[in-house]
C-alpha cells in the first residue's frame, strides 16, 4: 500500500502533458498558450484618431482652416494636410502623417471652414506602433487565455492558437444496485450519486466530460463500455466502483484488459483506500472507490493532480491554516482527509460519520490533512487542500 506523498510523486514522474494542438479561439477560453506569440505588424497598423474632431497639421495654431474632406473608420489613409487645411475625422479614422486631432467641442464649423478656438497639449492620435511593433512579443508561452488574451490574439489575426489542451474524460459507473436518480429505488437499490457528483466536479475544474455510462457487475460489459469510441478516445478514464479486492470487484481487471499498467491498487488514505490507477502512454485510468465521500476526496487529492499533469499545468498545492474545532477529530492509522470549512486563516472540521455520509459535504470548501495516528490540537497550523461545491 502506497502513501499519499509517494503516489503523488509517482504520478508527477509518470504522467506527461498532452501534445499541444491548435484550437479555434471560440473554444480556447481558460486554456494556456503552448508557444510565444509575436506581432506580425505594428499595432496600431496606422495612425488613428482617438476621438471625433478635426485633424490639422501637427504644428498648427488656433484659427480658421479649410475643410478638405473627411476620413471615416475603414477609409484608406488620407493624403498629407496643408498648413491651412483640416480633415473631419472620427474615432478610429485613419490619419495622414504629422497631424493632431482637435476635439470637436473646441471648434465651430460653417460652409466648409472650421474655426478652432483652443487646442490641448494632447494630440489625440494613436500613433502607428505605439502599442506594439512588428516582431515584438504579443503574448508569452504559458499565458492563460482569458477574454482579454483572446481579444489580443484576435486583433493579431491569430484565430487558431497552439494551446495545451484540457484533458477529455470518460466516466463509467458500475454496480447492479445502481439506478438513475430519476427512478424510485426498490429494496437493495440505490440512486446513482457518483455520476452527477463527478460531472459537477469536472465542470467546476473545466475538464470536458465526453461520455458517461453505466454497467452492472459483469466485467465483460464494463470492458465493452470502455471500448466504445466515446470512451476510448478520452485522455482520462474514470471508473466508479469495483475498486476493492472482493469477488465482485472487477475494475482492476478491466483497467489491465484495456492495456493500462496498474501502478496503484491501494493508497494509505482515509477515505479512499481502494484506489486504482493505470497508465498507458498518454492516457490514464482511475478506479475510484464507490462511496461518494471517497469520490470527493480522491478526486481532489489525485484526479485533479492527474488532470493538471495532462494539461501541463501546475498541480493543486497544499495550503495552511490555523485549526479550530479540533475535538471533533479522530485519529486513524491511515492518513485522513477530513471535510472542513476555511474562513480567512482558520479551518474548522465538519461533522463526518463515514465514507457514505454524503451530506457531510454540504458547506465543505477544504479537506483537512491529518497524519496517521495524529489528532492535531486547536491553534495548530495544519495543511489542507481547497475544494468543494459551496
Amino acid at each position: 500500500m502506497i502513501t499519499v506523498d509517494a503516489l503523488q510523486a509517482l504520478l508527477d514522474s509518470r504522467i506527461t502533458p498532452l501534445s499541444p494542438r491548435r484550437m479555434p479561439l471560440e473554444g480556447a477560453l481558460g486554456q494556456r498558450l503552448a508557444e510565444d506569440v509575436f506581432c506580425e505588424s505594428d499595432e496600431p497598423a496606422f495612425d488613428r484618431s482617438a476621438m471625433d474632431g478635426f485633424a490639422v497639421s501637427f504644428d498648427a495654431t488656433c484659427g480658421k482652416f479649410t475643410i478638405i474632406g473627411q476620413s471615416l473608420p475603414g477609409n484608406p489613409i488620407p493624403s498629407r494636410l496643408g498648413r491651412d487645411q483640416a480633415l473631419r475625422v472620427f474615432t478610429g479614422s485613419a490619419l495622414p502623417p504629422h497631424v493632431r486631432v482637435v476635439m470637436q467641442e473646441n471648434t465651430t464649423s460653417n460652409a466648409g471652414v472650421v474655426d478652432i478656438h483652443s487646442m490641448s497639449e494632447a494630440t489625440h492620435v494613436r500613433l502607428r506602433g505605439s502599442a506594439k511593433r512588428a516582431g515584438e512579443q504579443l503574448l508569452p508561452k504559458e499565458t492563460p487565455l482569458t477574454p482579454a488574451a483572446i481579444a489580443i490574439l484576435a486583433s493579431a489575426g491569430i484565430v487558431t492558437p497552439l494551446i495545451y489542451p484540457r484533458p477529455t474524460v470518460g466516466h463509467l459507473t458500475t454496480g447492479s444496485e445502481i439506478i438513475s436518480p430519476s427512478q424510485t429505488p426498490e429494496a437493495g437499490q440505490i440512486r446513482n450519486t457518483n455520476a452527477p457528483l463527478l460531472r459537477a466536479l469536472l465542470a467546476e475544474y473545466g475538464a470536458p466530460l465526453l461520455a458517461q455510462k453505466h454497467s452492472g457487475e459483469d466485467p465483460h460489459e464494463s470492458l465493452e463500455q470502455c471500448k466504445e469510441p466515446a470512451m476510448s478516445g478520452t485522455d482520462l478514464l474514470l471508473i466508479s466502483g469495483g475498486a476493492s479486492g472482493g469477488a465482485h470487484d472487477h475494475t482492476a481487471n478491466v483497467i489491465k484488459a484495456l492495456g493500462f499498467e496498474l501502478v496503484c491498487s491501494k493508497v494509505n488514505c482515509r477515505p479512499g483506500k481502494p484506489l486504482l490507477i493505470g497508465i498507458k502512454e498518454d492516457r490514464v485510468a482511475v478506479g475510484l472507490p464507490g462511496n461518494p465521500l471517497s469520490h470527493f476526496v480522491t478526486f481532489h487529492i489525485f484526479v485533479r493532480q492527474i488532470l493538471a499533469l495532462l494539461a501541463g499545468a501546475p498541480a493543486p498545492s497544499w495550503r495552511h491554516a490555523i485549526l479550530s474545532g479540533a475535538p471533533i477529530l479522530a485519529s486513524d492509522p491511515r492518513e485522513t482527509f477530513w471535510p472542513a470549512r476555511t474562513t480567512n486563516d482558520s479551518i474548522q472540521p465538519m461533522p463526518w460519520l463515514d465514507s457514505g455520509h454524503l451530506s457531510a459535504l454540504l458547506g465543505v470548501n477544504a479537506l483537512l490533512r491529518i497524519a496517521p495516528n495524529q489528532k492535531p490540537a486547536n491553534g495548530k497550523t495544519v495543511a489542507y487542500v481547497p475544494c468543494g461545491l459551496p
